[in-house]
């Protein structure tokens, strides 16, 4: 076995669909006007490590590019890179950081809101075991 080069890393990450393959967004010519996919070279004097900050900003943009891209469609992102589990923007609700007693302080936490067309629990599909 060879022993590791000197050379850079490269990391790559994308989304693709089975629909289209790399999510993008195409002109008329065909041509890639804007794409979610990210190419990084991390290291010392170079790019930054891959973080939730990246990979946030990133989701936020594929978002973007599938409802320009399939306006009347919903998408179910998933992440098989095991350091994505637990990337969440700094106003995520995190049960490890909640207070277990009155007083002390909060995260602030961003404004949720559920749509009336979101079904109530009874009427969804029952979970499989």
């Amino acid at each position: 076995m060879q022993k590791k080069g000197k050379g850079c890393i490269i990391h790559v990450s994308g989304f693709i669909n089975a629909e289209d393959g790399r999510l993008a967004l195409h002109n008329e010519q065909g041509e890639i006007v804007e794409e979610a996919r990210e190419i990084i070279y991390p290291g010392a004097n170079a790019d930054a490590w891959w973080d939730t900050e990246q990979l946030l900003k990133q989701v936020k943009r594929a978002v973007q590019i599938f409802e320009a891209v399939h306006p009347d469609s919903v998408a179910l992102f998933i992440f098989d890179q095991s350091s994505a589990h637990a990337s969440l923007p700094p106003d995520a609700l995190k049960a490890f950081k909640l207070n277990k007693s009155n007083g002390g302080k909060q995260r602030k936490q961003h404004d949720t809101i559920i749509p009336q067309t979101n079904l109530a629990v009874e009427h969804r599909g029952k979970p499989h075991t």
